[in-house]
């Protein structure tokens, strides 16, 4: 069997395993609910708008938010915000604003939130005393500061009215009852992080998020803000063991382990002996550890075919200048070096949303050739990984790149070894 096919099928297998909208359909229809308004966010929220059709009553309420490049609901019975991403824009606070405005306005009746990543930039409204600058200055540093998603949302949640269980008490406590179906793009599916948990409650503080930002360029405003919520002078987000959440019952729908499942399935049914695990760290380190891993595993497998899969989400810190790329071709590009010169190996790396950082790829897919490769293009690699350049050194390499176009899903990443049958 051909690696490269074989991948191919693992991708496709991954994407059909996370689509939203047979996700929510199916969900919905084993519940029998019907729901007098409806609100989907972020980058699948267009997919998952299109599964709960069936669910809603006759003039049913609807609101969708997501980022601009994210697919769009063609339903007249949608009102539709579109917002920036991976940087809050003016759209954001317009969607924002809109959003606390639709949350006072809908009926008392039984409510649908539907969340998937993405949505912590597209709609946003800033705390008392701060500005959309303030956010996007202090979001451009967490991004570069190779922080988890986890720390980089706990900042935010904590300068945002939307955030941290923000949109819940948006609701004032008028909705007997709130389901969010959840599509989860962060490590471990904690519904406080996914697009920083609006229907959620918020385990973090005030002093973590102020420790978070502390060797970081964040402006003065966003520092004296957190530390006056460290002193206790600002009223925290919404806490474990607060009544309105009593009102909300949470559902995940998939989250990277599903495409994991998935990718792993189809690497049986090609008779490769399969292990799976979480993608998370550095992205060149992870590169590193995800092929000695797999050597580790086809040593131990004794010449059968085997496919690594792990699933989650990696992180660059950036220092100084830098080029064009995201985590998945940076991974890829890392895992170039170690596959150099080998045989019968394959890494390929994939964003499930098909969009890695700010380009229209969606990851890589390198072998043992592809590294002298990028060289015989007059391109050092080592350079490039070296400042975070990996966009044009694997452009270099025919086939390389991985371009999906937009999936309308997003449950993080996958990065996977495989190594053919030993014949």
């Amino acid at each position: 069997m051909e690696l490269t096919d074989l991948a191919r099928r693992m991708i496709a297998a991954a994407f059909a395993a996370v689509d939203p909208e047979r996700l929510a359909r199916e969900e919905l229809a084993r519940r029998g609910e019907r729901f007098a308004a409806v609100l989907s966010l972020g980058k699948a929220g267009a997919a998952l708008g299109r599964g709960v059709r069936e669910a809603l009553e006759p003039g049913a309420r609807r609101l969708l938010i997501r980022p601009l490049r994210a697919s769009s609901l063609l339903d007249p019975g949608w009102e539709q915000k579109t917002g920036g991403h991976p940087l809050p824009d003016r759209q954001s606070l317009a969607a924002g604003e809109r959003l606390e405005r639709w949350l006072a306005e809908i009926p008392p009746r039984p409510f649908l939130a539907l969340i998937s990543g993405g949505a912590s930039a597209c709609v946003e409204a800033p705390a008392s005393g701060l500005t959309l600058d303030d956010l996007a200055a202090t979001q451009r540093a967490l991004l570069a500061s190779g922080l988890p998603i986890q720390t980089v949302n706990a900042v935010r949640k904590h300068l945002s009215r939307l955030k941290g269980g923000g949109a819940l008490r948006a609701t004032g406590g008028r909705l007997p009852r709130i389901l969010a179906l959840l599509l989860s793009d962060v490590p471990g599916d904690d519904p406080a992080a996914i697009a920083s948990g609006p229907f959620a409650a918020d385990p973090t503080t005030f002093a973590e998020a102020l420790s978070a930002v502390e060797d970081l360029a964040v402006p003065e405003s966003v520092r004296r803000h957190l530390a006056a919520g460290a002193r206790g002078e600002l009223p925290e987000t919404v806490k474990p063991g607060d009544p309105l959440l009593e009102r909300v019952e949470t559902v995940l729908l998939a989250g990277a382990q599903t495409a994991v499942s998935a990718a792993g399935g189809e690497a049986r049914r090609g008779r490769f002996h399969v292990a799976d695990g979480e993608l998370a760290g550095e992205a060149a380190e992870a590169a590193r550890e995800l092929v000695e891993r797999g050597r580790e595993l086809a040593r131990r497998a004794g010449g059968a075919g085997v496919a690594l899969v792990l699933g989650g989400e990696t992180t660059v810190t950036l220092r100084g200048e830098t080029g064009s790329g995201g985590r998945n071709q940076e991974l890829a590009l890392a895992a170039a070096r170690e596959l150099s010169g080998g045989v019968g190996e394959l890494v390929f790396t994939v964003a499930t949303d098909g969009e890695d950082g700010p380009t229209r790829y969606a990851g890589a897919m390198v072998d043992g050739a592809t590294w002298e490769a990028v060289k015989r293009a007059k391109i050092d690699p080592s350079a490039a990984l070296a400042r975070h350049d990996s966009r044009p050194a694997l452009a270099a390499v025919p086939g390389a790149l991985l371009e999906t176009g937009s999936t309308g899903t997003n449950v993080g990443d996958l990065a996977v070894y495989l190594r053919a049958l030993s014949r």
